[in-house]
């Protein structure tokens, strides 16, 4: 009997750490399910509040599961959440590299890379009471793009933890990563209270809620950003009636690439969030991309910053990331 315990034991403690593995080298072939509808949100003719002509849309994603290649493939594993840029206003699933979702998912986490609603498919926007530093109830114009696309990346975040089981992924270990808007929106995502771009409006009045899984939370513990700002931490700020500060230890862990060139999102912008958690001490990692502007997505550490011959992306970044994502998320790196 003991002989038998001590088998059993020695099977279990050499297996779990394979449940919580990511791997250097592509090691997983990677299957991909695409339209998969993680919730719906409002499209509304007038989106200011109270709306008029107001429509369900069904918000899209992809899903990229590694499979059997050279190692069995763990039960459970991280998941990583993908949004594309283009400033909340225009874009899609395919401005997110492909390049970037395959490094990912090869490596032993399931990929989600997700489409959300955009400025002229913004749906119901709240009213929100004066504070002292506002006397009117008017949101500002940009509120028509980045509420829906933050809280569409909220109800994403719930989907996937609500389907955990469904697709091997362990709830507790998820990181969200963008480009431009897309990572401006994961910062936010990673910083802001809970009820943060999600309950500002009842089920009562936007009954598309009832499909974003507000049972489950929209914690996250990684961000990985690319040229991001923290605006929409400031804005969701501005507008609490308690000017209540997002910055806290309670942050999720941000790594950040941002050219010192880009002349879209000022590398200010990335020094400014750095700042912060300076002081709140969560670790925030920023890579300054020399020479690089906007949207450097095939930067190689050695000064090339823009694509060419037909490539889209590089993968140094990703690389880079991917030993600070592990820490975060409390795996093992072989």
């Amino acid at each position: 009997m003991n002989l038998l315990f001590s088998f059993l034991l020695l099977v279990i403690t050499t297996a779990s750490p394979s449940e919580r593995t990511l791997y250097r080298d592509p090691t997983f072939n990677v299957s991909k399910t695409t339209n998969v509808t993680y919730a719906q949100g409002l499209v509304c003719e007038n989106g200011s509040y109270p709306g008029k002509d107001c429509k369900p849309k069904d918000l899209l994603l992809d899903i990229y599961e590694p499979t059997l290649l050279n190692k069995p493939v763990p039960a459970v594993k991280p998941a990583y959440i993908l949004m594309h840029g283009g400033g909340n206003n225009h874009g899609d699933r395919t401005n997110i590299p492909e390049g970037s979702v395959m490094f990912w998912a090869s490596r032993g986490m399931v990929v989600f890379n997700i489409e959300y609603r955009l400025l002229n498919e913004h749906g119901l926007l709240p009213e929100q009471p004066s504070n002292e530093l506002r006397d009117d109830h008017e949101w500002t114009p940009q509120w028509r793009s980045t509420y829906p696309a933050v809280r569409d990346l909220k109800a994403a975040i719930r989907f996937v933890k609500a389907h955990a089981e469904e697709y091997g992924v362990d709830a507790s270990l998820v990181t969200v990563s963008g480009g431009s808007a897309g990572a401006t929106n994961s910062l936010a995502a990673g910083v802001t209270f809970e009820d943060d771009y999600a309950r500002e409006l009842t089920v009562e009045e936007d009954p598309t809620l009832k499909t974003a899984h507000l049972e489950q939370n929209a914690t996250v513990q990684c961000v990985v950003a690319h040229w991001s700002t923290g605006q929409e931490v400031g804005l969701i700020q501005e507008y609490d009636p308690k000017n209540r500060s997002r910055w806290s230890a309670q942050n999720a862990p941000i790594i950040e690439f941002h050219g010192d060139q880009d002349s879209t999102i000022y590398i200010s912008q990335a020094y400014a969030v750095q700042k912060q958690y300076n002081i709140t001490g969560v670790p925030y990692e920023l890579h300054v991309l020399k020479g690089c502007a906007h949207a450097a997505w095939c930067y190689d550490g050695k000064g090339q910053c823009r694509c060419q011959n037909n490539v889209t992306y590089a993968p140094n970044m990703d690389i880079t990331a991917l030993p600070f994502v592990a820490k975060q998320l409390g795996v093992q790196l072989v």
